[in-house]
């Protein structure tokens, strides 16, 4: 028996009638050439507005309009979101080649549909004619997504937060912090498609934001792939473009090995993906702002040596001497390790001079550098970490035990009045790290979550109090 993995996503109707094969349904199966035999797992989501009920049906696939549809999986009655829709016992069928189609049924009793075919059924190694398995017809035309909502920003410049669930509440927290723009990272898989991209835009824009995409790959596939890899790479960054992107982050923190190929991290070998990446997107979309990689804040290169860490400060040095500002719209900064109001400049218990300590300083390793080039910082990561109504830190995390969640209130409104006012390279966009991430150990990315463990989100009213 084996089993393969589809996964499929049924995105809620923008109003009117069901068609017969929405726009607004999206599928992906892996691999894009199938035989399939057994029992095969159904994975993904069927939540159309007012949903019923939805079950699997299947026919031969070159039936035409006169397809006669068999349902091969038994109606389901309750919502799924990125779950089990079911299993497909393909052993009910004769062997041959099939379409698959999802069908969902509302309140109104209008069908919603997405078709993919041809599928090989092939569970007793027949004799069949052209036994090779088939490439899968996918629907001709891309989903059109609708055109951004329009935005007005009342902050000191536009804000957004980083987000993992982008629930109701997380909608509701950001709104009412007067925050514009969500932040997803979002993976580059060779050969997967543009379902993630698509679904992160969608909701994102139906809630009223913007949407910055953050794109990474793994460090293995980039080592491996060379220019084939870069080349796929730009091309898929061009795409996520075309489907309604407002900002692309062009890879994430490559002044670290376990993000960049060790032995490799150069700034000069990251101008060779962000060129072509930049011609890409601007290409397919010329309003999509394109994002440098933020750097992660450090001054280890002395203690593992530049083919593992790079500093910051020398990096973005290099960046700016291999001309990076012809090649981006905004030079991405982080920042996400403080224990001390933004404001100051000294005093950190942990080491006074060290200058990634503090939010002005950290600021000033890239606004230095490109303060000659016309080009703008985007703060993609600005967090603080406490761990009120969590417990005891992860041992490398100790730092912040101290840091209440006042004070990450309080700090971070201080950060956007200081970002919006700073001088040396205009800051265009400020990302709060995070809104709603869960995990705690070993990284606590939910410690630096605005939205706390009892519901509350103190960062909301402070960030909010600024608004004009």
């Amino acid at each position: 028996m084996r089993n393969l993995l589809l996964v499929l996503m049924l995105i809620t109707a923008l109003g009117g009638a069901a068609l017969a094969q929405s726009d607004d349904l999206a599928l992906v199966w892996s691999p894009v050439y199938n035989t399939v035999r057994g029992t095969v797992d159904l994975r993904g989501t069927a939540n159309i507005a007012d949903q019923q009920w939805y079950l699997f049906e299947a026919a031969p696939y070159d039936a035409g309009a006169d397809a006669i549809w068999m349902p091969v999986v038994s109606p389901s009655f309750a919502p799924v979101i990125d779950a089990e829709l079911g299993k497909w016992n393909t052993g009910i069928l004769a062997d041959g080649f099939y379409q698959l189609r999802l069908h969902a049924v509302d309140g109104a009793q209008d069908s919603h549909f997405y078709t993919l075919g041809p599928i090989l059924v092939n569970n007793n190694n027949s004799d069949l004619v052209n036994l090779e398995p088939v490439e899968l017809i996918l629907p001709a035309s891309e989903p059109q997504l609708a055109p951004p909502p329009p935005v007005i920003n009342r902050l000191p410049l536009p804000v957004g937060g980083h987000v993992l669930h982008f629930g109701e509440e997380a909608i509701e927290a950001m709104h009412s912090a007067g925050m514009t723009w969500v932040k997803w990272q979002i993976p580059f898989i060779p050969g997967e498609d543009l379902t993630v991209a698509r679904h992160r835009i969608t909701v994102t824009h139906e809630a009223g934001f913007k949407v910055l995409l953050s794109v990474t790959g793994h460090v293995h596939d980039l080592s491996e792939g060379g220019e084939e890899y870069l080349s796929a790479y730009a091309e898929f960054l061009g795409e996520v473009a075309g489907l309604g992107a407002d900002a692309i982050e062009v890879w994430n923190e490559m002044n670290l090995d376990r993000e960049w190929t060790q032995g490799q991290i150069h700034p000069r070998n990251y101008a060779e993906m962000l060129r072509p990446a930049y011609a890409a997107i601007k290409a397919t979309n010329p309003d999509t702002l394109v994002i440098t990689g933020a750097l992660s804040p450090t001054g280890a290169e002395s203690v593992f040596g530049p083919a593992k860490v790079w500093n910051d400060d020398n990096y973005y040095r290099g960046m700016a001497n291999v001309g990076i500002a012809d090649y981006a719209d905004c030079i991405g900064v982080h920042y996400n390790e403080g224990v001390l109001p933004p404001s100051q400049l000294g005093g950190d218990p942990r080491d006074h001079d060290y200058p990634t300590r503090y939010f002005i300083s950290q600021l000033d390793r890239a606004g230095y550098y490109f303060q000659s080039h016309d080009i703008p910082l985007c703060i993609t990561e600005l967090g603080y970490l406490s761990p009120e109504g969590y417990g005891r830190l992860p041992g490398n995390f100790a730092w912040a035990v101290n840091t209440s969640v006042a004070e990450q209130a309080a700090w971070l409104a201080q950060a956007i009045t200081i970002a919006a006012d700073y001088t040396r390279s205009p800051v265009e966009l400020l990302i709060v790290w995070n809104i709603d991430f869960e995990q705690w150990d070993p990284d606590p990315q939910a410690g630096y979550a605005i939205i706390r463990p009892d519901g509350s989100c103190p960062a909301c009213q402070t960030i909010g109090a600024l608004m004009r």
